[in-house]
């Protein structure tokens, strides 16, 4: 068996500072940290091989019965692997002057009562890297705002920072029985993070002459974000689009005013450098000027009665 090698003072410095000086398990600020040798070789004494763990997390993972699953599923070299390469990504990512990873803080409560936030670290492709949450049993509301930046800010300055307008509803996992994470959806994700969306966004919107119905396509960088269509339908307006579907009812005499606020309603949302309108053959449309809808929408269907 080949004697161990204990880590350098600089190897241990360099590793702390790959990992913003945090477990890359638990992510907890504060903690005493130990050098984990991954595959358990003593010997092997190489940055790849060592994962920056808690004593806590270090332990679990020696003793995992020890701890309950409600604490954490037992943590296989493979994982801790895992967990390693992607925080020291994470943490590189964040120190860059516009990094493709967002923080995105959702809010729980009442309009005259917030009781808990949630500040979430995602990926651009939605992957959620951390989390942490704030609540009435932890602190005066008015801290968690100065906690939420600091931790925002300790990780990186260039982090875009995101907050649903609305109050979000609390659900539950059926399976762990834990709230769900609202993350922010990849494609707009990419949107947020994209330093030039001002100059090389493009919203194109095909407006169809002989049928009451609208096709929207968001796209950046000839990469299609989003993509989506509203029609009439009975007497609803129908969209559907990537991950979302809703039917709107219709106010009497106003279907096309309503179609036209849906439609401007995205359009508002996404904030594309360009706007494209085009109707006719759907190969070679006409452009043209204003969200136009024809009276086509205003038409009922009309039925022919069968004679008996």
């Amino acid at each position: 068996m080949s004697s161990r090698i204990n880590p350098t003072l600089s190897q241990r410095k360099r590793l702390l500072e790959k990992n913003s000086n945090v477990c890359c398990v638990c992510k907890e600020r504060g903690l005493g940290l130990q050098l984990h040798h991954i595959d358990s070789d003593n010997s092997n004494t190489v940055d790849e091989n060592l994962a920056v763990l808690c004593a806590r997390d270090h332990d679990q993972h020696h003793r995992p019965k020890a701890y309950n699953s409600t604490y954490c599923s037992e943590l296989s070299p493979l994982q801790i692997l895992e967990y390693k390469n992607s925080w020291e990504s994470f943490v590189s990512e964040a120190k860059k002057p516009n990094p493709k990873i967002i923080a995105m803080i959702n809010a729980y409560g009442t309009e005259e009562q917030v009781h808990s936030m949630r500040l979430i670290l995602q990926w651009e492709d939605g992957k959620v890297e951390f989390e942490r949450i704030y609540h009435l049993l932890d602190g005066a509301y008015e801290d968690w705002i100065d906690n939420l930046i600091e931790e925002i800010n300790w990780l990186g300055k260039g982090i875009t920072i995101v907050s649903p307008k609305e109050l979000q509803e609390i659900e539950y996992c059926p399976n762990c029985k834990k709230a769900y994470s609202s993350v922010l959806d990849n494609n707009m994700a990419k949107k947020i993070t994209s330093k030039d969306w001002e100059k090389k966004s493009l919203a194109s919107i095909y407006i169809n002459p002989i049928s009451p119905s609208v096709a929207l396509i968001l796209s950046y960088e000839d990469e299609v974000l989003y993509s989506g269509n509203l029609h009439k339908c009975g007497d609803a307006l129908h969209y559907i689009s990537d991950n979302f579907e809703e039917r709107f009812k219709i106010p009497k005499r106003a279907v096309r005013t309503q179609a036209t606020r849906i439609v401007n309603n995205i359009i508002d949302d996404w904030n594309p450098a360009y706007v494209f309108i085009g109707t006719g053959n759907p190969d070679s449309p006409e452009l043209i000027d204003d969200l136009y809808l024809p009276k086509i929408w205003e038409n009922k269907r009309k039925f022919i009665k069968s004679k008996k």
